[in-house]
């Protein structure tokens, strides 16, 4: 009986080629963008995912309307984090960030970097972001101590252990 079913689709599909095509393509179609919808949405689901409590860490947002449109942005004044944490008892820690760049320098070497990330020193106490070298506790011993990426460490200092040393910014 499977065997009827397969010659009559076959038959079908050779008498009708022009609806066929129609029919199989719409069907790719939807289902090439049901697949990407699905991935897109697990990605955005998983973001963050891998530190400790990313289910206690949340995002401060700024709602502000310019020009008639409603506009979220990241950033907010600094003096509210140290606020929150103080008359908020429920706020266990608080980490302000700013984007940052410009020429970055170690003896002879510099480049233009952009995306450099200026933290407070409890970030590593909110976000487990792993290390390859050093002490996550005192990864900010005072207010002109940095973190780099192992790619920024091996552009900047090669085979030299860069824990300890100075760059400029």
């Amino acid at each position: 009986m499977f065997k009827n079913y397969i010659k009559i689709a076959y038959r079908n599909l050779k008498r009708y080629k022009g609806f066929s095509f129609i029919n199989i393509a719409g069907l790719a179609t939807g289902m090439a963008a049901c697949i990407l919808i699905l991935l897109w949405v697990q990605d955005e689901i998983s973001y963050d995912r891998f530190h400790k409590n990313h289910d206690r860490v949340y995002q401060i947002l700024n709602r502000y309307e310019t020009e008639g449109r409603i506009r979220w942005h990241g950033y907010s004044p600094a003096p509210l984090a140290p606020a929150l944490v103080n008359d908020f008892p429920e706020i266990l820690d608080a980490v302000r960030t700013s984007g940052s760049g410009g020429i970055v320098s170690y003896k002879d070497k510099s480049f233009i970097e952009r995306g450099v990330l200026l933290v407070d020193p409890s970030f590593f106490r909110v976000f487990t972001f792993p290390l390859l070298k050093g002490d996550r506790e005192n990864a900010f011993p005072d207010k002109n101590s940095i973190v780099i990426t192992e790619k920024m460490a091996e552009k900047f200092f090669e085979d030299e252990d860069p824990v300890g040393k100075v760059i400029t910014l």
